[in-house]
């Protein structure tokens, strides 16, 4: 079916057809509701360039990424952009991506996907704390939205979780129960979210009446093998220096630090806490860990589809606020945690 038929069978012109299923504000939210109906019982889906006729629009959202960092690579990158990737599809949009890498600056791939009008906003991930990326855009004139928080340029469309106050629950949790030497693996303090998770894990001690110790806090990547490395050196450290527990930014690091531990014949839950942040990956949550482990959780995956329902809804609706929303946390309590012996 095509325009002219969708148009015919509604007895609706062809522009209002049009409008109604590329998000113009001006058409009612009944009619809009009608239009989409009947595309959907016939499969109508507008074409790239029809689409771009009536809205000067490509339909295509952008995501640029580093190289050198192999995102691809990335269980917590990969399950964000399936999830950007899936809402995109129900929503008749594609994602882009492209590598700035070696000499090709990020701010170069930025500058050219402007000029060549290829699409239509970009999504920005892992921001920084003190981050170029939304001026250089906005100077561009190229709607972005922030998947995390950065300062800066105000006011600006993002998703974030409250990463602070999940660290400050799960620090709080470890001196509750009698843990003074508590370990903190975590992201690059360059990183927004590290520096929250930071904050918040070092208020959470300190509500307590607990000092955290700075030679317990080990930043990297956030990967199994940095796991490893970090705990074992930990581990190794004489008993009175050595942490009872560890808060790690990701599951990857928490299958590090079990590992460190099976090697030195220690057991999580029994003579190590353990408290892991859960992004609930695919066939990777906190409670399949032998113990199950207690967490942070949060979708990375539900996080990258509201992010391009958000953004979409930016572009349909250019006038309305910017949007700005911070997520709770869980903080679920299992038996990878207990009292300090």
């Amino acid at each position: 079916m095509n325009l002219r038929e969708l148009s015919a069978q509604l007895g609706l012109s062809q522009t209002t057809v049009s409008r109604a299923l590329n998000g113009f504000p001006e058409v009612s939210e009944e009619t809009r509701a009608r239009v989409r109906a009947a595309a959907e019982l016939h499969g109508y889906r507008p074409s790239a360039a029809a689409r771009r006729l009536a809205t000067g629009q490509s339909g295509t959202l952008g995501l640029v990424f580093p190289g050198e960092r192999n995102m691809l690579g990335d269980l917590l990158f990969t399950e964000f952009l399936r999830g950007c990737v899936e809402k995109a599809s129900e929503l008749s949009y594609d994602i882009t991506l492209a590598m700035a890498h070696g000499s090709q600056s990020e701010e170069a791939v930025y500058r050219r996907a402007v000029r060549n009008a290829r699409v239509d906003a970009m999504i920005l991930s892992s921001p920084l704390s003190e981050d170029p990326r939304p001026a250089l855009l906005r100077q561009l004139g190229m709607p972005f939205i922030v998947h995390g928080r950065t300062s800066g340029v105000e006011p600006i469309g993002f998703l974030d979780i409250d990463n602070e106050g999940a660290f400050f629950s799960a620090a709080k949790l470890m001196a509750d129960l009698g843990h003074r030497r508590v370990a903190l693996l975590n992201g690059e303090r360059h990183l927004n979210f590290a520096a929250d998770r930071e904050r918040g894990f070092r208020q959470g001690l300190s509500s307590r009446g607990v000092k955290a110790a700075d030679d317990l806090f080990v930043v990297g990547p956030m990967v199994e093998q940095e796991g490893l490395r970090a705990a074992s050196g930990l581990l190794d450290l004489p008993p009175a220096q050595r942490p009872t527990g560890f808060v790690c930014s990701s599951i990857g690091l928490a299958l590090g630090v079990k590992r460190a531990c099976s090697k030195r014949g220690l057991v999580i839950g029994r003579d190590v806490a353990l408290i892991a942040h859960d992004d609930r990956l695919h066939d990777m949550g906190a409670e399949n860990f032998d113990p199950p482990l207690t967490a942070t959780q949060s979708s990375i995956g539900e996080a990258g589809r509201r992010v391009v329902e958000l953004c979409i809804g930016m572009l349909r609706a250019p006038g309305d606020p910017m949007p700005a929303e911070i997520w709770p946390v869980d903080l679920v309590v299992r038996s990878s945690t207990m009292p300090a012996l």
